[in-house]
Formats: C-alpha cells, sequence, structure tokens
C-alpha cells in the first residue's frame, strides 16, 4: 500500500511540474533554458524535485506572466491596495460627502417649505420633537380653561 502512495505521489508531482513548466514564460524560468528544464524533468522524481527548486519562476504563475495573484504561491511583492469598496478610503470619503450633501440638500428644503407654509424658526436639530401642533380653536363663547367637551 506504501509503494503506491508513493507512485500516485511521483505521478502527481510529475504532472504538476510538467504543466507549471509549459505555462511559464521562456524568460521567466531561471537557472536553465526551458528546454532543457524539460529535459531535466525527465528524470524520475529528481528532475521535477530539482525543476521545483531551481527552476521554477517565482513570479509571473500565469501564462501571461504578472504577480502573484490572490491565492498564488508566486514569491514576488503582491500589489497593495483596497480589495473592496468598502475598504477604499477615497471611496468612503466620497461616500461620506454624498451622504452630507444630500442631508442638507434635505435639511434645506425642509426649511424652505416650512418659511412658506408660515413656519418660522429654524428647525430643530435631529432627535428632537418637532414643532408642536397649535391648540384647537376654542369657541368664542368658552372660557380659557374650558375644552370642548360635548
Amino acid at each position: 500500500m506504501g509503494r503506491f502512495i508513493l507512485a500516485i505521489a511521483a505521478i502527481a508531482l510529475h504532472l504538476y511540474t510538467l504543466i507549471d513548466l509549459l505555462r511559464s514564460r521562456s524568460q521567466d524560468v531561471r537557472l536553465l533554458p526551458k528546454w532543457l528544464w524539460l529535459l531535466v524533468w525527465l528524470l524520475p522524481v529528481l528532475g521535477p524535485v530539482l525543476y521545483l527548486l531551481a527552476g521554477q519562476p517565482r513570479v509571473g504563475r500565469a501564462p501571461g506572466g504578472g504577480g502573484g495573484g490572490p491565492g498564488g504561491i508566486a514569491g514576488g511583492p503582491r500589489p497593495r491596495g483596497p480589495v473592496a469598496p468598502d475598504d477604499d478610503p477615497e471611496f468612503l470619503k466620497r461616500l461620506d460627502e454624498q451622504s452630507w450633501a444630500a442631508r442638507m440638500e434635505q435639511l434645506r428644503r425642509q426649511r424652505e417649505s416650512g418659511r412658506g407654509a408660515g413656519g418660522a424658526g429654524p428647525l430643530p436639530p435631529d432627535g428632537a420633537p418637532g414643532p408642536q401642533a397649535p391648540p384647537p380653536a376654542r369657541a368664542p363663547d368658552e372660557a380659557p380653561g374650558e375644552g370642548a367637551t360635548r
């Protein structure tokens, strides 16, 4: 059983290194030319191990080159920067400014509509109760303390 597992591991190692070697650009492969690494790869077990240690590119794992992306194992520097919009400080600042501008516009409209309807004075701050409704009009024959209880 142990020999079977070793044989499967050797086959997997050969396949992995062959695919990696074929996908790598010629100028990215280290130490030897790409065609020579293919010859070294033919050596049982030793060839793929040598390629992984000495010939495998450090950067440019993808066929088109470039640095190691997220989840890659490339040894080169990864580009730093926000991953999602909510991690971008410029985006958050712009969002805050837009929110503030919209809120100020809403307050301006409320003040203008309040003045046009006879309301005077500034609006209360958020969380404060709004302007109180005027007391109901009383009949001319009622006394000031009496209410309409009919």
